[in-house]
């Protein structure tokens, strides 16, 4: 292995305040263990562990000689886990990995075992591997004969801390609480542990210094949005994150680097595995232009796709001369993957939306080899997005978990129900996303009574509604209108809509350089007019994502 000294710093480091923790006695100490994405975490917390084991036999003042380990991760990582440490530890049987079928029951978790467990199969009561059993005992039993029949502290691992403060989070907190394990050792790149007895960070700046990982991440880079093909933005995005893999794969080759380096294109809405909508919708769009315009296609091997109901050409992906080039995924790929080719990320947002999380940026930081190269270009991570803001944040995934769990609405007494009107169109096939022909009259209607418009009188006259265009279908400027009612209604509608709009002009970032941590970034912006069938689509995503009632509200897409 590498010898990388602010790991073994940190190995050290976590093994004195372990064992310093467990010299005080009690229960339930917490020490967080804080290391950026690439760094080696699971690394260097199974050699800490490996450590504390020779420690405690070797030290005189050690208040035990032996420990026990349960290790906790979410969803699948702790299968990840389980074999890394199997791997590690095959021949010196230092430690010894386990599941829960493995272990012997009667005896509880022996010194040096490290037993495995997914939060999802032991956070509900009704689950297997806690619920009171005539056959088996109980994850809860093994853990108190481990403690109180054998004298044997337990160390409770908490891998991806982060997502331990989920909407989850109280009943892993209870499972916590009954196991009582001495020590609560808590890793993640972004820790939420308020106020832990003790800590251990790994700088990023260490991390790059040692070429684990890139030295930055560049959002939209030298991007250049071409329509004179009459490309939407998300094939203009497509395709400049395609020629970056393309020029990064022949930098690769200069070198004599044998790395095939991979596109990952992330769908929106990412809280969610299930495809919505729009996910269909973008995940078409993205197959038939790799299909059309560059030969990338599931069957030629060339794309792979991990979606909820569609997984392609996955085994091996993480081979560095893997054939691959892109990956299309969702939400349920960014949690312990691991493919250092990884190289461009394209993420489509859902609409409105300013963020990026860490721990999905952090799947392109790792460097192939784990060291730098000479061409420049190949240790900066690059990021392509359709993002619309002037200001974009990197922040942790479930960054509001606090208000999330700690704060609750209470419905005040005696207040009476509210009834608001609803004003709206019968749409008898919603599949079709089109308006009835209703629609415009009922438009009008609360349009007049909302802004008050006079009666009898439009927002344009008849000749200017025939100078709106000219020859090549373009809008021109409003003439002056000798209508006083026009000119009247259009008074009190100019704060609110605009009257000649034919395209959206929408700002992206461009050439955002940052470091793949929580901040705030301040960004300049490149312009580009939507397509009406992409104003269409996005329109329809927003209108469906609303759940209110409102009495009169009517926005015009512009």
């Amino acid at each position: 292995m590498k010898n990388i000294p602010y790991q073994q710093n940190a190995i050290n480091e976590l093994t004195d305040k372990t064992i310093r923790l467990l010299n005080l006695g009690g229960k339930r100490h917490k020490i967080v263990f804080e290391a950026p994405t690439g760094a080696g975490k699971t690394v260097m917390s199974c050699l800490t562990l490996a450590n504390i084991t020779d420690e405690l036999k070797s030290r005189g003042d050690s208040r035990y000689q032996e420990v026990a380990y349960i290790w906790f991760a979410p969803r699948k990582l702790h299968l990840q886990s389980y074999a890394s440490l199997k791997n590690a530890f095959g021949e010196t049987r230092k430690l010894r990995p386990v599941m829960f079928d493995e272990i012997d029951q009667s005896e509880g978790i022996q010194p040096g075992e490290i037993l495995f467990v997914n939060w999802e199969s032991v956070n509900k009561e009704s689950n297997v591997m806690v619920r009171e059993n005539e056959s088996f005992a109980s994850l809860y039993e093994i853990a108190r004969r481990t403690q109180e029949e054998y004298d044997l502290p337990i160390v409770a691992i908490i891998d991806e801390e982060h997502m331990f403060w989920s909407k989850t989070a109280d009943k892993s907190a209870a499972v916590l609480e009954r196991i009582n394990p001495a020590v609560e050792l808590r890793i993640s790149a972004t820790p939420k542990t308020l106020h832990p007895d003790e800590k251990v960070k790994v700088y990023r700046q260490d991390v790059i210094a040692a070429e684990m990982i890139k030295k930055e991440v560049v959002l939209n880079p030298d991007i250049e949005l071409d329509f004179s093909e009459e490309r939407t933005l998300n094939e203009n995005l497509i395709k400049a994150a395609l020629a970056k893999r393309n020029q990064l794969a022949e930098l690769y080759q200069e070198l004599g680097v044998n790395i095939n380096p991979l596109l990952l294109i992330q769908l929106p809405n990412d809280v969610k595995e299930s495809m919505t909508s729009e996910d269909q919708a973008i995940a078409e769009q993205v197959k038939t232009y790799l299909e059309a315009i560059c030969g990338i296609t599931a069957e030629n091997g060339l794309l792979a796709v991990w979606l909820a109901n569609e997984k392609e050409n996955l085994a091996g992906l993480e081979r560095p001369d893997n054939m691959t080039q892109v990956l299309l995924f969702k939400e349920a790929i960014a949690l312990g993957w691991d493919c250092p080719r990884a190289a461009v990320l394209l993420i489509f947002r859902k609409l409105q939306s300013d963020q990026f999380t860490i721990q999905t940026v952090g799947r392109i930081l790792r460097m192939p080899e784990q060291k730098h190269y000479p061409k420049e270009q190949l240790n900066i991570g690059y990021v392509y997005t359709d993002i619309a803001k002037d200001k974009i944040q990197i922040v942790t995934a479930d960054s509001d978990y606090i208000l999330k769990n700690t704060i609750t609405a209470c419905r005040r007494e005696n207040l009476e129900n509210v009834s608001l009107p609803a004003y709206y169109s019968e749409r008898p096939n919603v599949e079709r996303n089109y308006l009835g022909p209703d629609f415009k009259k009922t438009l009008y209607e609360i349009a007049d009574e909302f802004w008050k418009l006079e009666r009898g009188a439009g927002l344009f006259s008849i000749a200017e509604l025939a100078a709106l265009r000219n020859d090549n279908d373009e809008f021109t400027p409003l003439p002056e209108s000798d209508d006083d009612l026009v000119n009247e209604n259009r008074r009190r509608v100019k704060n609110s809509i605009r009257l000649d709009v034919k395209t959206i002009n929408v700002e992206i970032p461009k050439d955002v350089h940052f470091q793949n941590e929580e901040q705030i970034l301040k960004v300049d912006q490149v312009r580009f007019a939507r397509k009406a069938s992409e104003i269409d689509r996005v329109f329809m995503a927003y209108i469906s994502g609303k759940d209110i009632n409102l009495k009169v509200k009517v926005e015009l897409i512009k």
